[in-house]
């Protein structure tokens, strides 16, 4: 082997080892710097520099240390050797540019030029004093130079860019109003802040979670089926479906699942959106329309007989004269005026309790006693009722109705008490609820399902109404009530607030 093939094997031996640390460079201009370097050290030419495509133009990137300050500018793209050498991506070799008014030497002093493309975004320059100073070997070991250059580079700019759409994917994942998670085989592999947020758990804690577990009992199997539902082209593109969080509240979410490959294995990418609110509101619509109807029914019916029935007895007034008509004619309407304030009232119950305050709960109790015609009714009130949060308007409204209603039913003479659930109440924290009590005749166990129906009524002039207003009331501040026999043997109703 010759002396001139072992320098050149040495060489490309060298080029390659450049490659290697190539791979290591994190910026361009680390990369253009260290080909430059590659050009002087190992290729042994005297001034080198590398140029960079920028808005049509060859704007310098690295230059060599022999380099002078003032040889090297930006030039456009259609001008001079550098211009055509990237134009037309070729390799050129000058052996005396001074020959060559297209060259356009650097300095004076240089004679030979060596241009090489770097890739298809700049161009690599090389000068020497001498003509006639770069050779076919150094054309192919330059182009063998560039290439590790423009590779790296490449590497560079892609890496950036994955970065930049990590990062924008990132923040889209993590800003979005959905919950957005990975699946794999029995847990969670990935999940946005939005995911905790909904579900009450902390990112470390749902990464050892299944989804399985947060999914409500009832539909766990209905979203196995959408899950699996996913994995054909005939499968669901949304499902709802409830979940309990860590405190066991239940929320409504509508997720969305695609099949995705996750490293080895096939896992499911998945976003949820939260539908609880909308939910309520639906329900809220619903019950509001069924109150429509009933107070539509309640017009046409309820409302009818009374107006009949004083139509009737002015008829009869009119024919006869006897005053004792108009006074039946006024009894029926002063049961309309009865039946539609009793319909406004109720309307007012079908929307939920904004604001709750503070309230002394035997003071509320005594101002509903007060406001309802009791006749020879007795109110007792057991020690420890404490205070209790509520709408006091709504609150005073509930005893008034439970107190009417024990005088219809019980007669004008009736006893009823008022007292605090499981013993009374701490000076700084309320029962956990409160019942209203009567000794009078009670309610048998068939129709307790029926007594806070809209409606439905034993006494001959009741509407029906009054337990349908307490019900309301009872569910817009989130309570619960219940009916039970009082142990004098009448109706005791237990509101549970706690």
């Amino acid at each position: 082997m010759t002396d001139e093939l072992r320098d050149e094997n040495r060489k490309i031996e060298e080029l390659h080892e450049v490659a290697s640390r190539m791979q290591a460079c994190d910026s361009k201009p680390e990369a253009y710097r260290l080909g430059v370097e590659a050009a002087e050290e190992i290729l042994e030419f005297d001034i080198c520099g590398i140029d960079e495509v920028e808005d049509g133009s060859l704007v310098p990137q690295a230059t060599s240390t022999e380099m002078p300050a003032d040889g090297y500018d930006t030039i456009d793209t259609d001008t001079g050797l550098a211009g055509r050498t990237y134009r037309r991506g070729e390799s050129f070799s000058i052996p005396d540019v001074r020959a060559m008014d297209a060259a356009e030497p650097i300095q004076d002093e240089y004679r030979s030029i060596l241009s090489v493309p770097v890739g298809d975004r700049g161009v690599f320059q090389a000068g020497s004093r001498e003509t006639d100073a770069f050779d076919e070997d150094d054309v192919r070991l330059a182009e063998l130079l560039m290439s590790h250059v423009g590779e790296g580079v490449d590497r560079i700019e892609s890496q950036a860019a994955l970065r930049e759409s990590e990062q924008k994917y990132r923040t889209l994942v993590e800003g979005s109003h959905d919950a957005i998670f990975i699946h794999g085989d029995g847990s969670f592999e990935f999940v946005n802040d939005r995911v905790a947020e909904l579900t009450g758990y902390d990112r470390e804690e749902l990464l050892g979670l299944s989804v399985w577990e947060l999914v409500h009992e009832d539909d766990r199997e209905r979203a196995r089926e959408f899950f699996e539902g996913t994995e054909s082209e005939d499968g669901a593109p949304h499902e709802e479906i409830r979940i309990r969080t860590d405190r066991g509240e239940v929320r409504h979410l509508d997720v969305s699942v695609q099949t995705i490959s996750y490293g080895d294995d096939t896992a499911y990418l998945g976003s949820a959106r939260d539908v609880t609110d909308r939910r309520e509101r639906e329900r809220t619509v619903k019950r509001q329309n069924e109150q429509l109807r009933e107070f539509t029914s309640v017009v046409s019916h309820d409302l009818r007989n009374p107006l009949n029935v004083a139509q009737g007895y002015l008829d009869l007034a009119r024919e006869t004269g006897d005053p004792e008509h108009f006074e039946k004619a006024e009894r029926a309407l002063d049961r309309m005026e009865s039946l539609t304030g009793e319909l406004l009232e109720l309307a007012r119950q079908g929307h939920d309790v904004d604001e709750t305050e503070r309230l002394d709960l035997e003071s509320v109790v005594r101002r509903a006693w007060a406001v309802v015609s009791t006749g020879e009714a007795d109110l007792v009130v057991a020690d420890g009722l404490g205070r209790l949060d509520a709408d006091e308007n709504r609150l005073r409204e509930l005893f008034e109705n439970l107190f009417r209603n024990s005088i219809d039913h019980a007669g004008r003479d009736v006893t009823v008490e008022v007292g605090p659930l499981c013993g009374p109440a701490a000076a700084d924290r309320p029962a956990e609820g409160f019942y209203v009590v009567d000794d009078g005749p009670g309610i048998t166990e068939s129709e307790r399902e029926l007594v806070f129906e809209r409606g439905y009524t034993t006494a001959e002039d009741g509407s029906g109404f009054g337990l349908a207003i307490v019900d309301d009331i009872v569910n817009a501040h989130g309570w619960d009530v219940a009916v039970r026999d009082g142990d004098a043997g009448g109706v005791r109703f237990e509101i549970t607030t706690g």
